[in-house]
């Protein structure tokens, strides 16, 4: 009986062990493909908040998906 409890325990954190493993390999592949994008829109977001206003994204993917949402204030009104 006391074997059995202690597979059990031992089984639930092998699974967990396996679930923080996949996770790390995800982010890390992320980070990997996506990291350069990711940056940038980190960088213009805190120099915005910081108030540059001019702040502008670099890379290609990004530029163009910044056209894309291009929004202002005046754009949030309620008609």
């Amino acid at each position: 009986m006391f074997l059995n409890r202690w597979r059990r325990r031992g089984q639930s954190t092998t699974e967990y062990i396996l679930i923080v493993v996949l996770v790390a390999v995800l982010s890390i592949g992320i980070i990997t493909v996506f990291g350069n994008q990711i940056r940038d829109l980190f960088r213009v977001s805190t120099e915005r908040l910081g108030g540059n206003d001019n702040a502008t994204l670099n890379s290609g993917i990004t530029n163009s998906a910044a056209g894309q949402v291009n929004k202002s204030m005046a754009d949030l009104k309620q008609p």
